[in-house]
């Protein structure tokens, strides 16, 4: 019995071990370095169009720094959107290991201070990279979550959309809000991340969602996603045909009406973490768990 019992404990220690990452990429060492304040007519060094990495057509309209809008990024998306399999403008940064991402932002119509086409909105996306791009796509590969502002199905109604995409299946979610001047914030710690929110006036963070993912890798593209107009589709191009829909743009069709001011994107460590093993990450981290309150939660992922 002696002799099961350490065999036994022999092979959980040896799964336990082979679970764990060997000959991990290190994560990012100096994320305030990818910071970008937007006051020069040129990005910071770092920033990835997802177009042009994957190898799509280009859904962007427009897009300018420290001009349209001075001392800010200004852009305006084409008829996209990003669900399923299906795509919308994203320029990222590139990030190994856990960050705290902030952005302030503000979004419009292109002519007026409210979007007039459904599904106008923009935000913070984390995405898993689709090594290879278009040359060697698939369904149902797309791993991602986002927080958005704007309008999504009811014109006049600001919201706040998050939305998580697991093997390209998503899952919603819409809460009111207003338009002005936001800071969003993504905080990844292990397989856990944070999405927040404050308006100008605010004085304490607001937690809008807890996602808990141990499957996202450990290097995700971070960054700016905008989408708008995407009912101007047929409905077989954009429920059944994600290949056409990625690869061809609608902007003839319908209003696409989505202006976006960014004031500025900033990357920090995270304030909390759980040691630095597989074991740690999965046994340790708390921060999705629904015994952790909100307040306790912004206690440890701070202001």
């Amino acid at each position: 019995m002696k002799k099961m019992l350490l065999l036994a404990a022999a092979l959980c220690c040896a799964t336990a071990a082979s679970a764990q990452p060997t000959n991990a990429t290190p994560p990012t060492a100096n994320l305030p370095a990818l910071n970008d304040e937007f006051n020069s007519t040129k990005l910071t060094d770092g920033w990835k169009n997802f177009h042009e990495v994957e190898g799509w057509v280009n859904k962007m309209i427009k897009q300018d720094v420290n001009s349209t809008s001075k001392g800010h990024l200004y852009f305006e998306p084409g008829t996209s959107g990003w669900f399923a399999d299906q795509q919308a403008p994203f320029m990222f940064k590139e990030i190994t290991g856990d960050f705290d991402v902030r952005v302030r932002m503000k979004v419009s119509g292109r002519k007026g201070d409210v979007p007039q086409s459904q599904w106008s909105l923009a935000g913070l996306m984390a995405r898993a990279p689709k090594r290879g791009g278009k040359d060697t796509w698939k369904p149902g590969e797309e791993n991602w979550m986002f927080m958005t502002t704007g309008i999504a199905e009811e014109l006049g109604k600001p919201v706040i959309e998050t939305k998580k995409t697991i093997s390209s299946h998503s899952s919603l979610k819409l809460r009111p809000a207003k338009l002005d001047w936001i800071e969003m914030r993504l905080v990844r710690v292990g397989p856990s991340f944070v999405l927040l929110y404050k308006y100008d006036n605010d004085k304490t963070w607001t937690v809008r969602e807890r996602f808990y993912n141990v499957d996202m890798p450990r290097t995700l593209q971070v960054g700016l996603i905008g989408y708008t107009n995407s009912y101007a589709v047929d409905n077989k191009i954009k429920f059944g045909d994600p290949v056409t829909y990625n690869n061809t743009t609608y902007d003839h069709l319908g209003n696409p009406d989505l202006a976006v001011r960014v004031d500025y994107i900033r990357f920090q460590k995270p304030k909390v973490e759980f040691g630095k093993s597989w074991l740690a990450s999965v046994a340790e981290n708390n921060l999705t768990d629904y015994s952790l309150s909100n307040d306790e939660l912004l206690k440890l992922v701070g202001n």
